[in-house]
């Protein structure tokens, strides 16, 4: 199993060195120095595994040759075909060294070789990535403590994620985090780290299969340790969610303090009420979707699916309680920004998504306090986004729209007219019912509106087949309206 683990920081290490060569620089010698690097080590791996190396030299001599062209040509289309021939020949060599010769490929083994080869590598990294938890500790009373840490490091990639998008959700949290550390993560760094990321993947998958495709399964899931494997990877989990609760815990203590706490509160740190309720929500709503995959995969990966182990369900569903804490917090700022500035067909459907969300946790929760299996939740996901749809259709969005702005108007005074042209037929009663009560410029552009609805309405030549109750109600409501 360390094999997996010399594999993994072997590709950590490429993906390193392929940033520093390519990252926002012009492609030159780079490519052929990358090319010898990876060669190396795929030369290093294979005298370990005891591959054919001897065989794939011609490949290696085609490879080399392509990847000098770069430094020598300078015609971009020419680089292109270089960088292909030197992808496709990368290919061709882990198929050459791992499933069959090259020479005995017909045609068609080609043309369906850019799509299984691909996979079957993409397949051998989520393996080796499994394989690292099957590590064990040889010395006794040390394998708990191993898997502790372990734990940590699985938790530290999330916790960065989670810190970023909550220093980017909560002014008052950012302003604490700074604090110990300055999170300010530009385009430039996050292109720079989608590359890396990228890269890393692309090293592994490749190095894996050629390591790993012709390992046994005994070897890669040794059914005599299965009770150790599952009990450490049960540690590992408790560790992974306990400290990304603490994280959420943090948080949360920030949202009662400041957003549920009060305009006072807020005022104290410099911030202004509207300023502090309308960012994040996007945040916060990726928080929670993240979560959601997070406890997910922490199930499977601690084989406790459909079984009753406490060391996963109690983090599991602290987790869930603060997730909600935190879907609540983007709920309370989607509501005041409506407050603030009136309602939308976006953030209505918004709004019914942080319910179907809300929904999909609490189905979550019960899958793993009953300890029911995958298919419980699967259908009740169904259920829960067919009910979601259901009560989209029932409640009419844009008259629902139209009928919150106007309530608003009503209170407040204030309304945005030239938003109702974006509203259909659903809600053209409302529309004229706010004409009634509107004065002056607004009055004028909603009438400038409601007849361009009604032009448009009658130019459109709609079959039997077209036929719309809305649209038909609409047109006689309008027709109606223009004759008064």
């Amino acid at each position: 199993m360390t094999k997996a683990l010399y594999v993994i920081l072997i590709s950590l290490g490429l993906a390193l060195v392929f940033n520093f060569l390519f990252f926002d620089k012009l492609i030159g010698i780079s490519v052929l120095i990358f090319a010898v690097i990876l060669l190396g080590a795929v030369y290093r791996l294979g005298i370990y595994r005891q591959l054919p190396l001897k065989k794939t030299w011609w490949l290696v001599v085609l490879i080399v040759f392509f990847a000098l062209m770069p430094s020598i040509r300078a015609n971009e289309f020419l680089t292109f075909l270089n960088l292909c021939a030197i992808l496709g020949l990368l290919m061709l060599l882990a198929y050459e060294l791992i499933d069959s010769s090259v020479f005995l490929m017909r045609l068609c083994d080609y043309l369906v070789l850019a799509i299984p080869v691909p996979l079957r590598m993409l397949a051998s990294a989520v393996s080796a990535i499994a394989m690292t938890g099957q590590i064990h500790s040889r010395v006794k009373h040390r394998d708990v403590w191993l898997r502790v840490l372990k734990g940590i490091i699985m938790a530290v990639p999330v916790l960065i994620i989670f810190g970023v998008l909550f220093s980017q959700a909560d002014l008052a949290f950012s302003k604490f985090i700074k604090g110990f550390v300055n999170i300010n993560i530009t385009e430039y760094e996050i292109q720079y780290l989608v590359l890396l990321l990228l890269s890393f993947v692309a090293a592994l998958s490749f190095l894996s299969y050629i390591t790993f495709s012709k390992q046994s399964k005994p070897e890669l899931f040794p059914e005599k340790s299965d009770v150790i494997v599952r009990s450490g990877k049960e540690i590992e989990v408790m560790i992974f969610l306990g400290l990304i609760s603490a994280l959420f815990l943090v948080f949360i203590g920030f949202q009662v303090t400041y957003l549920f706490g009060g305009e006072t509160n807020i005022s104290n740190t410099g911030f202004t009420y509207a300023e502090y309720a309308r960012r994040g929500f996007w945040e916060l709503l990726a928080v929670a979707m993240l979560s959601f995959l997070v406890l997910l995969a922490s199930e499977k990966y601690a084989g406790v699916e459909s079984k009753k182990d406490r060391r996963f369900n109690i983090p599991a569903l602290i987790l869930i309680v603060e997730v909600g804490v935190v879907i609540f917090s983007a709920f309370k700022r989607l509501s005041l920004y409506i407050d603030a500035y009136g309602m939308t067909i976006l953030r209505f459907y918004v709004a019914g998504f942080i319910i179907l969300l809300l929904v999909l946790f609490i189905l979550i929760a019960v899958k793993f306090i009953k300890s029911k299996k995958e298919h419980f939740f699967v259908f009740g996901a169904l259920l829960s986004v067919a009910g979601f749809i259901i009560a989209m259709d029932l409640m009419n969005p844009d008259a629902f729209t139209a009928r919150y702005n106007i309530e608003r108007y009503n209170r407040t005074g204030k309304i945005d007219v030239s938003y109702m042209r974006e509203l259909s037929a659903d809600a053209e009663s409302q529309k004229i019912e706010l004409y009634n009560q509107l004065e002056g410029d607004d009055k004028e552009v909603l009438w400038e509106l409601l007849k361009k609805h009604k032009d448009k309405l009658e130019e459109s030549k709609y079959d039997w087949q077209s036929t719309n109750l809305s649209r038909t109600r609409a047109l006689k409501l309008l027709r109606e309206f223009v004759e008064l």
